[in-house]
């Protein structure tokens, strides 16, 4: 019987080992993927996911695991990079949507409420406008 246990346990830890490494590769991938698409530089990621610049390089070196806090901002990231990509045919055309004010922020720029971490005032505006409420 304890062989039994034993292989469970090992596969059990197997398991949260490999749920671990896919959450520090996703969390590297999307903070590169974020840098690059809307120009944000690392201590604007910093910023935006509330960690330090310290905490970032961490990630992007897939040291740390994030935390559900910081996995939640992560998702939020990925979701408004998924919209501008379904709204504009072109991830460019999108870029300059980040930089307008646009009066639905009250007349706020998205990528600026996006280095204070808002990030679900962004989304909430492009969840609208890909619905076709904003129109």
């Amino acid at each position: 019987m304890l062989e039994v246990d034993e292989f469970r346990d090992r596969k059990t830890l197997m398991a949260v080992a490999t749920v671990d490494r896919l959450e520090r590769e996703t969390a590297r991938k999307t903070i590169e993927d974020a840098r690059e698409s809307f120009g944000l530089t690392y201590g604007d990621l910093a910023s935006t996911l509330d960690v330090t610049r310290r905490m970032l390089l961490r990630y992007r070196k897939e040291k740390n695991t994030p935390s559900p806090k910081v996995r939640d901002r992560l998702e939020a990231l990925r979701q408004i990079s998924h919209l501008l990509d379904l709204i504009y045919v072109n991830r460019e055309d999108g870029l300059p949507w980040l930089y307008t004010p646009v009066p639905l922020l009250q007349g706020r720029r998205p990528i600026d409420l996006m280095r204070k971490g808002k990030l679900d005032e962004v989304l909430s505006v492009l969840a609208g406008h890909y619905s076709g409420a904003f129109v």
